[in-house]
């Protein structure tokens, strides 16, 4: 697979995580099984730094907009923070690679 088309399926993943949609994609098809878990996890995390719940609704803590719905965040989240979550993924798997090379 492609950097490019494996780094856009991944931004779609983590925007979905973290508005609580259901999956398109395993992310054991996106990354190495062996990996897959670990990243998994260290997504977990980042919905937290992307995302807050307040009075019932949704809001974006990239850019403190909101109150958005699930599919009006993950949206939000495609259209508007696509390289941001990029990047975040990018810095989460170098971190995941020094952990599994030691």
């Amino acid at each position: 697979m492609k950097y490019e088309t494996m780094m856009r399926r991944l931004v779609e993943y983590l925007a979905r995580k973290a508005s609580a949609m259901t999956q398109r994609y395993k992310l054991e098809d996106l990354v190495s099984p062996s990996i897959a878990p670990l990243l998994d996890r260290s997504f977990d995390k980042l919905c937290f730094s992307i995302i807050r719940e307040k009075n019932g609704g949704l809001w974006c803590r990239l850019c403190d907009k909101g109150p958005f719905t699930k599919r009006g965040l993950y949206l939000h989240l495609i259209r508007v923070h696509a390289n941001d979550l990029e990047f975040m993924i990018e810095e989460e798997m170098k971190k995941l690679l020094e952990v599994v090379k030691r």
